[in-house]
């Protein structure tokens, strides 16, 4: 295929002064059938404690998902029809959601809560924890997921961060939707009962010059959407002009100090490029 694909997650600086761990994951596959970058930002609320396993889970089932489904030569078949497209990318996304709902109630079971994880939780959560209720909110986490073939691309996501998209004559895209429920600190997430109906999805046969997917780590390191689009312009140029080796360094380099200059927050970002 004519892409690549490169995924980054580095601790946040505010998470690495207070010893936190990283809650962010992420993946990138380049096979031929495909190329995929998925990025999943554990919440970082008392409540959520092991928020930093749910989103290697997440990682885990979208990888899981899509080694184990036929769905992209049947996306290829239906691609003019948006009804059964719209149908096979939700029955995706509830796939993913249950093998992540697996891959908790497994760790849980494996790994009972302890006193010394309970202690911060809110007093409401902690009867429902200790009672063995509603424990996949300790692992909440977001989700973003960017896939392209040579026929098409799609993009699925839930809570907040932001899929970017650049067409061939550098015209920057938000193709997914705004979660609107998405405001301050509070986001959807996976570890929601009513996941499925956060989910959003894009799906395109035009095919873009470059895919960007990052956690909201990225995203509130800049005022607006122009500084933005200028930080993946960059990222491009870096990929389109060094060595590819130099320009993982440089970025690897880059990302810790943004997000001491800026958000703070743990950062994840997932590139899909044109394969130089």
């Amino acid at each position: 295929m004519k892409y690549k694909a490169y995924n980054f997650t580095v601790i946040g600086a505010s998470h690495k002064k207070a010893r936190k761990p990283c809650q962010d994951a992420s993946v990138s596959i380049n096979r031929e059938d495909y190329i995929l970058t998925a990025v999943c930002d554990g919440h970082g609320g008392e409540d959520y404690f092991r928020s930093d396993r749910g989103s290697e889970f997440a990682v885990k089932a979208v990888k899981k998902c899509m080694s184990d489904r036929d769905i992209l030569p049947m996306l290829a078949f239906y691609a003019d029809n948006k009804e059964r497209i719209n149908e096979m990318l939700i029955q995706l996304e509830k796939s993913i959601i249950s093998e992540w709902n697996d891959l908790v109630e497994y760790d849980y079971q494996e790994n009972p809560f302890t006193m010394e994880e309970l202690e911060n939780v809110d007093p409401r959560m902690r009867f429902r924890y200790a009672i063995g209720e509603g424990i996949e909110y300790a692992y909440g986490t977001t989700m973003l997921v960017n896939v392209i073939t040579d026929d098409f691309w799609f993009g699925i996501h839930i809570g907040d961060g932001e899929c970017v998209t650049v067409d061939f004559d550098d015209k920057f895209s938000h193709p997914i939707p705004h979660d609107d429920n998405c405001v301050y600190n509070y986001t959807t997430s996976i570890c929601d009962r009513k996941a499925i109906y956060n989910m959003r999805h894009h799906f395109s046969t035009e095919l873009p010059k470059a895919l960007f997917i990052a956690s909201d780590g990225v995203d509130n390191c800049f005022i607006n959407d122009k500084k933005l689009h200028d930080f993946y312009s960059m990222v491009m140029k870096s990929f389109g002009d060094m060595d590819e080796s130099l320009a993982i360094l440089e970025l690897l380099d880059y990302l810790p100090k943004m997000s001491q200059k800026g958000s703070g927050d743990d950062i994840s970002l997932g590139v899909i490029v044109i394969n130089n």
